[in-house]
């Protein structure tokens, strides 16, 4: 995963892909919501002081319901905190959106039980119609984060003097009821089917996450 991240003007990031039948992901100002009524949670000691945190509305779905997936990384240092980046990703296929947008985290879908031990033996369920042509935003080298204190607030800092440094929350929520499969002009959207299915979350520092829901 590249170390890009948009160039925006203000402190949220609200990424909506327009087409019908896409993933739906919104940036909050801050985490204090995101995790209201979450009862399936999860989270992981990251580098630096920082922490990783995973969670899903509830564990059980019904084909074709709505599943909200938060993520959030937040600085669990009372002063403020200088991380650069690293590129230590715990798992390889991980994504933010239909764009590269170079997010320090990002989260997969597998279809069946898995533990961060034999993640290897998974395939990734496309959570985006990767044949759809989107625009993507203007993105800019990132070199370093400087975290709020006790906070998910992040301003992201670029070596490139052209380019402008930047605020945002370092979280965000997936609501999704399936996944794609095929090419154009043969792309299907499915609803998850009943069974058991493995979600994880991770983070360029290192950490990962991982929770469980069942559909019936």
């Amino acid at each position: 995963m590249k170390h890009w991240i948009q160039a925006i003007t203000g402190t949220a990031l609200v990424l909506i892909i327009l087409a019908a039948g896409c993933t739906s992901i919104t940036q909050p100002t801050s985490s204090t919501s995101t995790y209201d009524n979450k009862i399936n949670t999860a989270s992981s000691a990251s580098a630096n002081g920082l922490s990783l945190s995973l969670s899903l509305d509830t564990t059980t779905y019904r084909p074709g319901q709505e599943i909200s997936i938060v993520l959030d990384v937040k600085n669990t240092w009372p002063e403020t905190n200088h991380v650069p980046i690293s590129n230590n990703w715990p798992y390889s296929d991980l994504a933010s959106g239909q764009c590269d947008l170079g997010a320090p985290y990002g989260i997969a879908i597998f279809q069946g039980d898995y533990t961060s031990s034999n993640l290897s033996t998974a395939t990734t369920l496309a959570l985006w119609d990767y044949s759809l042509v989107v625009p993507c935003p203007i993105e800019i080298p990132v070199n370093y984060y400087v975290f709020e204190p006790l906070s998910d607030i992040a301003t992201a800092f670029s070596s490139e003097a052209s380019f402008p440094n930047f605020t945002e929350a370092t979280n965000f929520e997936l609501t999704e009821t399936g996944y794609w499969t095929g090419t154009r002009p043969n792309v299907t959207k499915h609803n998850f089917t009943p069974g058991v299915y493995t979600v994880v979350a991770g983070d360029e520092w290192g950490a990962m996450v991982v929770l469980h829901f069942t559909v019936t």
